[in-house]
C-alpha cells in the first residue's frame, strides 16, 4: 500500500532529505530535476514489469518531491512517497516509514481535511492540494511562510490551474509572472 505525506517548507530547505540521510538505513540517492529517489538496495532488488520497465510498487523505493517556486509567487507542497504496495514485502522499510511519520507528526498540521481547514491556513493552499491531501504538515520554514501569507500549490498543478489561480491572486494583490 503506497503512502504519501505532504509538507510545507521553503524551496531551499532540505529538512526531509536530511532526516532520511540521518537514519541508520542507508539509501542510494538518485536525483533529477523534480525529485530524489531513494533506493534501499539492502531490502531487495529493483523489481521489473514484464516489459522490463521498473516496477516501483514492488521495489524498496521512496521518492521525495521538494517544494519549488512556480510562477515566481507560488511554492509547491513537498511530497514524500513510500512507493511499495505491500507492507509485508518490506518490513524494515515499513518501520522506516513509521519513524518518518512520527517525525513529521512532531510538526504542526497546516491543513487537515477532517478538520475542514479549521486550523486557518487552508486559504493559502491552492491549486488542487486540498483535493489530494488528507493532511499537510508545516516544517519550520513552511510555518514561517504561511504566517507571512505565502501561497502553496500542488506539485502537479498544470498551466491552466496556475493561470486561473494567478488571475485570482492578482485580485488579492499577489503578482505571479
Amino acid at each position: 500500500m503506497a503512502t504519501t505525506y505532504y509538507f510545507l517548507s521553503a524551496p531551499t530547505e532540505q529538512d526531509v532529505l536530511n532526516w532520511f540521510r540521518g537514519q541508520a538505513e542507508a539509501a542510494e540517492e538518485h536525483p533529477n530535476d523534480d525529485r530524489v529517489l531513494l533506493f534501499y538496495r539492502q531490502y531487495g532488488p529493483l523489481a521489473q514489469n514484464s516489459d522490463g520497465s521498473p516496477d516501483a510498487t514492488m521495489s524498496p523505493l521512496v521518492s521525495i518531491f521538494f517544494p519549488k517556486v512556480r510562477r515566481s509567487a507560488l511554492w509547491t507542497v513537498g511530497e514524500v512517497h513510500f512507493l511499495y504496495k505491500s507492507k509485508a514485502g518490506f518490513p524494515d522499510l515499513e518501520r522506516l516509514r513509521k519513524r518518518f511519520q512520527k517525525w513529521l507528526q512532531d510538526h504542526p498540521v497546516a491543513w487537515e481535511r477532517q478538520q475542514d481547514g479549521r486550523e486557518g491556513y487552508g486559504y493559502y493552499l491552492e491549486g488542487g492540494i486540498q483535493n489530494i491531501a488528507e493532511r499537510v504538515f508545516a516544517l519550520p520554514t513552511g510555518s514561517t511562510a504561511l504566517e507571512a501569507g505565502q501561497y502553496f500549490v500542488a506539485e502537479g498543478a498544470g498551466d491552466y490551474v496556475l493561470d486561473t489561480l494567478c488571475k485570482t491572486l492578482r485580485l488579492r494583490g499577489v503578482s505571479c509572472s
